[in-house]
């Protein structure tokens, strides 16, 4: 039962307006099909890349210090046509000495030199140049970059078992800071929040604006119905 006619009608025009506004976000009314959500999404993605650029590239910087540093390893394989897709990626890395025996993989390389193979492929794929990753290997793009994952870390256990910790450590940082981006970044704009201010300040307030809507108009439906929070009085003291 309404007991507060007003306060009901307020609340209910509120949300009628939240809800058409919503329905107007979920429309592909945003460019290529697509929602407001998935709009904001692909914007604070492009964002992110744009803030982990300098980040990447200092790290890729930063591993041209092994250049000089041997290492060899021993890999194991789950079957040998993984073996031989290792063996061929590892072959482009220059000077390596890559041994195939069934599953097995040795390998003997400069682990500066190593990285910088990789290097050159994770800011090919971060540029969204997936093309050329694709000529270097003769594979998609996602699938050699997921291969050098797998191959670093590999590599990083049998460091670790030989004892060769500031290799193995690099490597996983290695990885975290250039081959994850370089994968999970490819195919997205690259933005950056200088450029975008308006758009960033808007999508900022809308949703507090947005939220706060909803919460005022589910206020106003509840007095209309009476239904109110009061503070309980306190019982008297014998």
């Amino acid at each position: 039962m309404i007991r507060d006619s007003k306060a009901f009608i307020m609340g209910l025009i509120m949300l009628l307006a939240f809800m058409g506004i919503y329905a107007y976000m979920m429309s592909p009314s945003f460019g290529d099909g697509r929602n407001g959500l998935e709009f904001a999404d692909d914007i604070f993605n492009s964002i992110s890349k744009g803030s982990a650029q300098a980040v990447i590239h200092g790290e890729v910087k930063n591993a041209e210090k092994w250049i000089g540093n041997t290492i060899e390893v021993e890999l194991t394989c789950k079957d040998e046509e993984q073996a031989a897709r290792w063996a061929d990626a590892l072959n482009k890395v220059d000077g390596a000495e890559v041994k195939v025996n069934q599953t097995n993989l040795s390998l003997k390389t400069d682990f500066g030199k190593l990285l910088a193979n990789i290097s050159e492929d994770c800011i090919a794929m971060y540029d969204n140049k997936g093309d050329v990753v694709q000529a270097k290997y003769n594979t998609d793009p996602r699938d050699a970059t997921n291969r050098w994952y797998s191959i670093t870390k590999a590599i990083g256990k049998d460091l670790e078992k030989k004892e060769q910790f500031k290799e193995s450590i690099y490597l996983a940082t290695y990885q975290k800071k250039v081959i994850e981006p370089a994968y999970n970044y490819y195919g997205v704009e690259t933005k950056f929040v200088k450029d975008n201010k308006g758009t960033m300040t808007f999508l900022l307030l809308f949703y507090l604006f947005y939220t706060l809507w909803y919460g005022f108009a589910i206020y106003y439906l509840c007095v209309g119905f009476g239904i109110t929070m009061n503070k309980a009085a306190k019982k008297s003291e014998a």
